[in-house]
């Protein structure tokens, strides 16, 4: 008996130390000593990892200090975002410590990494809606010390964007959470059921969470976001915290317990064309982070259908809810790896290894589903998923995924082009911590045929013609990249010269970031007789859909919009209380 009492004490402690930890040392951050603090980050995610793999499952703590005795556990959810998150953690906590060395300004990024950390393992633990409001408010808005460190002006716009997304989030999910809690009579999450979500309260719901995942058209923040944030802190925030916005939906729109047709309608259409929007709109970009940012557009996109999908039945829900697991596992390590991969050669005097180059490739190929990777296992389960559900969702496993794997291809590659063009380090670049960036390579490689849950799906990737199905649109996608730049190329001299050196979709006379190579084969051909003239209308189409696509991003940013949305959200915050 008193064996027993002991290791319940000791599991009740893990819990508390899963948040309490980085709170105590984001506190330690405000003393004398707070610089010295940022030694200690890797350490501070250390109890989650411990928790997720020791504390039985079902394990429950009331706490009757904390805001009207809020309850923390970890359920099945729970034990599942919380490993991956606090690994990511931990990965940034360690590049963080050697990025921040030699940075005056130590002790509040460490203030603001620890206290968002606290916020989103406190959200994965929350059994109650005010605590989870509490954490994933937490977590937001330590977020932007986060995007505003570098104190650029970059910097500032970055975070002047994020914090108008996250204050109309926030306002929504209020909304949301008060009229559910209404409804239910309760706090807690258990205890929501489908009647509980009105139309209203399932669309303030994808709003709220769809702002922090990056669902069209609430995705504004995220591209100048992840290039202004510091690499450590944007690992984080692309590995770890955007996953709060789905562990949200999956928390108040329980999948196999709700049935909503109008929205799954409203989840797949929003997702399908965000994850052509990503792709499209990322490929005009030549900044490593902003690129990065429009691939997580367009991987959460294919998740948001996933969830779409999920939501057409009970049986949807249970096989969603296992594809989102392993999405979500595969996704959050691949980004985590190519932040990581990017800081290390983003701080580095020379040109990347062979070996760092393949370090690139693994991640970045893997969010493109080649065979024998995490992303494989995804997409196969996702094709299999929707061929399960029949008409008219036949049409995602035969050409939607494979249009977006080809999409994928073509934007990773665009990627690596980018940081290969990194001319070295410049003043105020900091390092970032090799081995983390290695740690995060295993992981890619190994969780996903290492994790029990997901062995049929791996298992199933290894038959020939899955491996057929995952490799012809990632060689298409490859074939692509090296072929487009030369329909899109625009003419500096129409007289002696038919191929000029490439100009970006957008109109803008610098060499496009990826066509070095391109560029001698142009010459090439030109000195061999062998050139044609090319139509350049399809490249002013492209490039005035891109016009249309970021002024519609700018209107989006504007504080007439923003104040727009606040008095129409608090218009229906009145009639709601009324």
């Amino acid at each position: 008996m008193i064996n027993g009492d002991l290791t319940q004490s000791i599991y009740l402690l893990l819990l508390f130390l899963i948040a309490g930890t980085p709170l105590v040392l984001a506190g330690a951050c405000c003393t004398t000593k707070g610089k010295m603090v940022s030694r200690f980050l890797p350490l501070a995610a250390v109890p989650a990892l411990l928790a997720s793999y020791f504390v039985p499952a079902e394990m429950v703590v009331e706490v009757p200090w904390f805001f009207m005795s809020g309850r923390m556990g970890l359920d099945g959810l729970g034990r599942l975002f919380l490993p991956v998150s606090a690994f990511i953690w931990l990965l940034a906590g360690l590049s963080g410590r050697k990025y921040l060395e030699s940075d005056p300004h130590r002790a509040r990024f460490s203030f603001f990494f620890l206290t968002a950390m606290a916020g989103n393992f406190g959200l994965i633990l929350a059994r109650d809606i005010l605590g989870y409001y509490l954490f994933f408010a937490l977590m937001s808005f330590a977020a932007f010390g986060l995007v505003i460190h570098k104190g650029t002006k970059e910097a500032h716009k970055a975070a002047r964007i994020y914090l108008l997304f996250v204050m109309i989030g926030e306002i929504a999910l209020f909304l949301a959470l008060a009229l559910i809690a209404d409804k239910t009579n309760t706090l807690m999450m258990a205890k929501i059921t489908d009647p509980a979500l009105s139309p209203v309260t399932l669309f303030l719901l994808f709003t709220g969470f769809g702002i922090k995942i990056g669902v069209l058209p609430l995705h504004g923040w995220m591209a100048e976001s992840y290039q202004a944030t510091p690499v450590p802190a944007a690992t984080a925030l692309a590995g770890a915290m955007v996953n709060a916005g789905l562990l949200g939906w999956l928390r108040f729109i329980p999948l196999s317990e709700i049935v909503s047709p109008n929205g799954a309608l409203l989840f797949m259409i929003l997702g399908a064309l965000a994850a052509l929007y990503g792709i499209i709109v990322g490929l005009t970009e030549k900044r490593a982070g902003a690129i990065l940012a429009y691939s997580s557009i367009s991987q959460m996109g294919l998740m948001t259908v996933v969830f779409g999908l999920g939501l057409t039945g009970f049986e949807a829900g249970r096989q969603a809810l296992l594809i989102l697991m392993i999405y979500t596992t595969h996704h959050s390590l691949a980004k985590t790896s190519l932040f990581l991969g990017y800081g290390v050669m983003k701080s580095q005097p020379r040109d990347p290894s062979k070996w760092q180059l393949a370090g690139l490739y693994l991640p970045a190929l893997a969010l493109a589903g080649l065979p024998f990777t995490s992303g494989a296992v995804a997409k196969s389960a996702f094709k299999e998923f929707a061929i399960s559900n029949g008409e008219p969702w036949l049409g995602l496993s035969g050409f939607f995924l494979p249009l977006t794997a080809i999409g994928t291809t073509v934007l990773v590659l665009h990627f690596i082009e980018v940081v290969q063009r990194n001319e070295g380090p410049t003043t105020g670049i900091k390092p970032v911590d090799r081995n983390s960036w290695w740690l995060s390579l295993l992981a890619v490689a190994l969780t996903i045929w290492l994790w029990p849950a997901a062995s049929i799906q791996a298992s199933h990737t290894l038959e020939p013609i899955k491996i057929w199905q995952a490799i012809w649109p990632v060689i298409t996608g490859g074939l692509l990249y090296l072929v487009w730049p030369m329909v899109a190329t625009r003419k500096k001299n129409e007289k002696n010269d038919y191929f000029p050196e490439i100009s970006s979709l957008t109109g803008n006379t610098t060499e496009f970031d990826w066509t070095g190579k391109l560029n001698r084969v142009a010459k090439w051909f030109q000195q061999n007789g062998k050139t044609r003239k090319i139509d350049w209308g399809k490249r002013d189409s492209a490039a005035k859909i891109d016009l249309r696509l970021r002024q519609t991003e700018k209107i989006m940013q504007r504080w007439t919009i923003v104040g727009l949305s606040y008095l129409l959200l608090g218009i229906a915050l009145y009639f709601l209380l009324i």
